[in-house]
């Protein structure tokens, strides 16, 4: 399959694994994600459901090694949102696909979900993998590996698993420079990309599902720098 040069600062309504096939080696400077955990995701009361989420979406990760840069082109870097129970496959799968596993990052929500109200701590946070292809130094100051930020509440959701603007934001400035081209293989409701788009960097989302697609398309269109 050849490679197609595909336009900046704009979201793709496809599969992300053809998209990324079609990429070209070494041209991203980082991919920031929350694919699919294989969790079987359904939104109590809407149903609300997440697609390919019958087992840990791993499958993307050797061509996401693949389009990051590395040496003399640049320092390519994977940050991965997941949860507790499936992380060790996504990270088993990152050292498969060649890369060095450098942080678990955990994400303090502050205010804490729901889940088994009777048998299971309540859970106020979420894992997020960092990991690098060849070497790489923070472009800033060195990021602690607890970010704090409020989770959004339900109504303002219009994805069942949206993470806030401002977490994005502070992992894209940890570990990119303005100008870093981003990528986001499950852009979801585009917060990823907005975040980008605030802080100056460029970006490229996927989006599988076209009613998410739609609602991310508009988001970013009105987003301001």
């Amino acid at each position: 399959m050849g490679h197609i040069n595909i336009q900046k600062n704009t979201i793709i309504h496809g599969d992300s694994l053809t998209v990324l096939r079609q990429m070209e080696a070494e041209s991203v400077d980082a991919i920031i994600t929350d694919p699919p955990y294989g969790i079987d995701y359904h939104t109590k009361g809407t149903g609300a459901s997440i697609q390919n989420d019958k087992s840990p979406f791993i499958w993307f990760l050797y061509d996401a090694f693949r389009i990051l840069k590395s040496g003399a082109s640049g320092q390519g870097t994977l940050t991965c949102f997941t949860r507790w129970d499936v992380e060790q496959t996504f990270i088993d799968a990152m050292k498969l696909a060649g890369f060095h596993v450098k942080s678990e990052v955990i994400w303090d929500k502050v205010l804490h979900g729901m889940g088994d109200c009777r048998a299971q701590f309540a859970p106020t946070h979420e894992n997020i993998i960092f990991a690098v292809k060849g070497k790489f130094n923070f472009p800033g100051h060195r990021p602690n590996d607890v970010v704090s930020f409020k989770r959004l509440s339900s109504s303002q959701m219009i994805h069942p698993t949206e993470k806030p603007v401002g977490l994005l934001a502070s992992l894209i400035t940890s570990v990119t420079k303005p100008g870093d081209l981003i990528v986001d293989p499950f852009a979801g409701s585009g917060s990823t990309l907005i975040a980008a788009k605030k802080t100056g960097r460029r970006f490229i989302g996927i989006e599988l599902d076209v009613e998410h697609f739609e609602k991310a398309q508009r988001r970013i269109e009105e987003a301001v720098e």
